[in-house]
């Protein structure tokens, strides 16, 4: 069980750093520099693209939240690493907030990918056809990215309600 807790533990603290590192990247970066030169560019697709990207800003507060989030989550690991309790409850606590932001980061991610698709729309037909082929994939991607936060958070869940892990952590 102590190289369960470990592997864990360790995981779960690289894998927050590097999320935390991730997002930071993405607060300093500005993705939308790059669509609002688009715009600039094209015109006639100025008005399908502004519902656009007034959607995409939420990317920037989501970033500054999964900043917290994971620091959170790194927090915890620490102090699960070193079989203290808090650890354990906080990691627990992480998993059900990841599963709530599963759904909000998904039905986001949905509205976005329709007003994409509805931008796309008004594009001149070549410029329309080499981005649209790609933009199916959105949907894909945003299953995928609620799976990848719901299956961990739920095995995670499973192993800290476990009680030899309840025992051995008091």
């Amino acid at each position: 069980m102590n190289r369960t807790i470990r592997i864990l533990g360790w995981s779960t603290a690289l894998c927050s750093m590097c999320l935390i590192l991730s997002d930071i990247f993405d607060v300093i970066t500005n993705p939308m520099d790059q669509i609002n030169t688009m715009v600039a560019l094209l015109p006639q697709i100025n008005h399908g693209m502004e519902a656009m990207t007034n959607m995409v800003h939420y990317s920037r507060w989501w970033s500054m939240y999964s900043i917290c989030y994971f620091l959170f989550v790194f927090a915890g690991s620490i102090f699960f690493i070193r079989l203290q309790e808090i650890g354990r409850k906080i990691l627990e606590i992480a998993c059900w907030i990841g599963m709530i932001n599963a759904c909000i980061d998904s039905f986001l991610s949905y509205m976005l990918w329709q007003q994409m698709q509805t931008a796309l729309s008004t594009l001149p037909g070549a410029f329309r056809m080499g981005i649209g082929n790609l933009n199916p994939w959105g949907i894909v991607t945003i299953i995928l990215s609620f799976f990848l936060w719901i299956i961990p958070a739920t095995f995670m869940i499973v192993f800290l309600r476990k009680p030899p892990l309840k025992v051995m952590m008091k």
